[in-house]
């Protein structure tokens, strides 16, 4: 294994060889990056040291591009019809820490099937009553036994409402940070990913629907390998985000009274609150779509870092969107369980940097979270739940 590190002077580079018996002139190095070797200008082998006069960054932009994929240090003669001596390269993190992820660049366990399809995650505190949605949902697409909650510190525990066989791990809970959030979810999505071809993570107010059922997300799965970055042979590769995404909507109009913001006459009956255990496509009628970020990559083959909120991932160039695949979020399912959920957002700590980026103001009266959902209720974008829906979740 060969290693690179830099010294006080950063204009120069270093690769250290694992021996020393190679010619010391009339050599070419490169770093070899998917089979493709990028010549490494003015490097000088002296005895197990290659220096390299590297002013412009040339190692680092290779690392750039690497991202979590194997580099390899090319030594050839100056016939240069086929390398003398090739070698895996690490890099020493005091400099190149900025550009290389080390879990992700360790060597790969080749020859080690993944016994999992597909894991499915979400994190949650004391949001049981949405929890108990999302977990019949993925448990018809997975299996109880694949679903994962990662519980922040709830006072009840999940494990009060969830199936025994459904999986919780138990976090201690501080101040609110999202963007701590975003990094617990992605050190776990790469765990899971040692033993599963694909991990799916949605909020616990979030479910994932594929148009033709689950069977058809399966077949999916089943039919795109383990790594890449798009759509190969029919399946999926790489990050995947719903190429639709949509708010679910309690339609109330029918129970407010005459001049209330809900006056106006109801398209349809007005609906119940939901009942844990039935369809939510049974029980709901109308949906908005959602903003802009909302539709976001949620399912991947390949470690996804996201960004706080979970809106984005850094490796955005791996990101393919999937027509045949819905988020359906239900924040606003249910109006009484956002009024609790928005009134415990309210009160929580949050981190200073957390509270300037994301304030908890969300409406946590009654009236104001009824002039909220009026508004919605009047949006113009407000339409039915397709046929072809009804019964997928």
């Amino acid at each position: 294994m060969a290693y690179a590190f830099r010294l006080d002077d950063v204009r120069m580079a270093y690769i250290r060889l694992s021996r020393a018996d190679l010619a010391a002139r009339g050599q070419t190095f490169a770093l070899r990056l998917d089979g493709v070797d990028h010549p490494l200008d003015n490097a000088v082998l002296t005895r197990d040291t290659l220096s390299i006069n590297d002013e412009l960054c040339q190692v680092e932009r290779i690392l750039q591009r690497a991202s979590n994929r194997q580099v390899s240090l090319v030594v050839r003669d100056a016939a240069g019809a086929r390398p003398d001596f090739v070698e895996l390269v690490l890099f020493h993190h005091s400099f190149f820490l900025p550009f290389v992820d080390y879990a992700r660049a360790m060597p790969p366990c080749d020859g080690h099937a993944k016994p999992g399809l597909l894991a499915v995650f979400t994190h949650a505190f004391d949001d049981n009553d949405m929890l108990r949605f999302w977990e019949a949902h993925h448990a018809r697409l997975a299996g109880h036994r694949n679903l994962y909650v990662i519980d922040h510190g709830s006072q009840v525990s999940p494990k009060s409402v969830l199936h025994p066989d459904t999986n919780v791990v138990a976090l201690p809970r501080g101040e609110t940070d999202h963007a701590n959030m975003a990094r617990f979810c992605g050190h776990f999505q790469r765990f899971l990913l040692s033993q599963y071809s694909f991990v799916l993570h949605t909020d616990a107010d979030e479910l994932l629907v594929h148009e033709d059922g689950e069977e058809a997300l399966r077949a999916k799965l089943a039919g795109g390998g383990p790594s890449g970055g798009g759509l190969v042979g029919g399946g999926f590769t790489g990050i995947i985000q719903p190429g639709q995404a949509f708010d679910v909507i309690h339609d109330m109009r029918a129970l407010s009274p005459v001049g209330s913001p809900f006056g106006s006459p109801a398209a349809s009956p007005a609906e119940n609150p939901l009942v844990p255990g039935e369809l939510i496509s049974s029980q709901r009628s109308v949906m908005l779509p959602a903003e802009g970020i909302y539709k976001k990559p949620v399912l991947a083959s390949i470690p996804a870092s996201w960004l706080q909120g979970f809106h984005l991932v850094y490796e955005e160039m791996s990101v393919r969107e999937e027509p045949g695949l819905w988020l359906m979020h239900l924040q606003a399912a249910d109006f009484g369980l956002l009024l609790l959920k928005n009134r415990k957002w309210n009160a929580l700590r949050q981190t200073g940097k957390d509270r300037s980026i994301s304030p908890q103001n969300r409406p946590g009266d009654r009236e104001a979270l009824r002039r909220w959902f009026a508004e919605r209720l009047a949006d113009g974008r407000l339409t039915p739940i397709p046929e072809r829906l009804r019964g997928r979740f």
